[in-house]
């Protein structure tokens, strides 16, 4: 990118950018011009560099043509930025993985750093250098900001996956094997009920007719009992 010296390209930022939003919501250069050449600052900067010159309408259209239009190229790429970092969070959900938003993440960190490399090529004052740098560090601490809560997504996903798998695990084994430890129980209950019909006493008559209800029932032995 060129660095630009004319007239408007020495002005302050604020009014630079005020400049580039008139001209977006389409102002007549006329109007514009009239606005520029009456502010303080403009005036003591045209005295102080170009002889008291004012701006006219060939410096205005160099600049709609230069720096407006680089303007405009990082307009759109701050709002792309912001975009996709307010959606990041959509985007790994809807590809069940962090692999796209990183993959958007490495394009918006290149994109930032040419619109960075652009902006501050045509900035020589320090004080405004240091504020521009300080919003391009913002940016990109938020595109990453967003890598990190996706990555912990994706953690959590594979985590609770983990977990519905352990549960289906146990639930499948419990299936697969509550038939045979009925059955086990069931026999067990058979042999003690034999063992106490065997004897004529009246406590072990009763244990085992407990016993024998509680196979009707599907209970345990003691249940039955308190029942």
């Amino acid at each position: 990118m060129v660095t630009r010296n004319g007239k408007i390209a020495r002005l302050p930022r604020n009014t630079r950018d005020e400049l580039n939003h008139r001209l977006d919501e389409g102002e007549p250069g006329g109007r514009i011009l009239e606005w520029l050449n009456a502010l303080p600052a403009v005036r003591t900067l045209l005295d102080a560099q170009f002889g008291g010159c004012r701006i006219n309408e060939q410096n205005l259209s160099k600049w709609r043509q230069g720096g407006y239009q680089d303007w405009q190229k990082q307009q759109e790429r701050r709002n792309l930025v912001r975009q996709l970092a307010e959606n990041a969070g959509e985007l790994a959900a809807d590809a069940d993985g962090v692999e796209v938003s990183n993959h958007l993440s490495a394009v918006l960190v290149a994109e930032l750093a040419e619109s960075a490399q652009n902006t501050l090529a045509t900035i020589t004052d320090p004080a405004e250098r240091s504020v521009r740098t300080r919003e391009f560090l913002h940016t990109l601490a938020r595109v990453r900001r967003e890598d990190y809560l996706a990555g912990r997504l994706q953690i959590e996903r594979e985590r609770r996956a983990q977990e519905r798998a352990k549960e289906k695990i146990g639930h499948d084994v419990h299936a697969r094997f509550a038939p045979l430890i009925r059955l086990a129980t069931q026999s067990s209950l058979r042999i003690s009920m034999g063992d106490l019909y065997a004897h004529p006493d009246f406590n072990s008559q009763a244990l085992a007719t407990g016993y024998a209800e509680s196979l009707l029932r599907g209970t345990k032995p003691d249940q039955a009992q308190s029942n």
